[in-house]
């Protein structure tokens, strides 16, 4: 009867930890956001304002805001510093972009240029922030 009990509680262990094993495979949300966002930006970082004129890189901002959205929905809480730190670093693309367009130069353009690529590191090193929980 001991054995019986000794093998019912092995299983019954065995049962538990099985169970909660498999619900912690669902990655967090803010990881397929940040997917969303690297996306994004690459899309962004493909725009050649000079062929497709400025209204291409007004619809790749809008695509960066949307996905920057989602991020801060899903990663505000855990994450509030750096969620800060890429808010800051789109706002300045935004205003850039916002240059580029009322008064297009090589000046503008540039420093859209610049504002990206700052940008793009933000994410880099975000999504690096959290990979360990993806």
């Amino acid at each position: 009867m001991t054995r019986f009990f000794a093998g019912l509680l092995v299983v019954g262990a065995g049962a538990v930890i099985v169970g909660c094993s498999s619900e912690a495979t669902d990655p967090p949300a803010v990881c397929s956001s940040t997917d969303a966002l690297q996306a994004s930006m690459s899309d962004l970082r493909d725009v050649q304002v000079v062929e497709n004129g400025t209204a291409a890189l007004e619809d790749a901002i809008a695509s960066v805001r949307s996905a920057l959205q989602d991020v801060v929905d899903d990663a505000t809480s855990q994450y509030a510093t750096q969620v800060d730190d890429l808010q800051a670093s789109f706002d300045a693309v935004q205003a850039a972009a916002g240059s580029a367009v009322a008064t297009p130069s090589a000046a503008t353009l540039n420093a859209v240029t610049a504002s990206v690529t700052a940008f793009t590191s933000e994410v880099s090193d975000f999504a690096d922030d959290i990979a360990s929980t993806c």
